[in-house]
């Protein structure tokens, strides 16, 4: 017995643009890439999140990352 699921990112389909640049959901100021942290390097190996910061409101988030 199998499970799927079926996740869609939450940026764009072309995220090489700075048109498509992801935003924080609560101030909506542009998002910056962080590092992982070693427990979810370790625990998330083989899943495409991506860790971002916005800098005005100090919050971080986990984003799936659209390949």
């Amino acid at each position: 017995m199998t499970a799927e699921f079926h996740i869609k990112p939450q940026a764009t389909a072309n995220t090489s643009t700075s048109s498509t640049e992801l935003t924080c959901r609560k101030c909506k100021s542009p998002l910056s890439r962080i590092k992982r942290s070693a427990f979810a390097k370790f625990f998330l190996f083989g899943l495409p999140f991506k860790k971002y910061m916005c800098y005005k409101c100090s919050r971080k988030t986990y984003r799936w990352a659209a390949k």
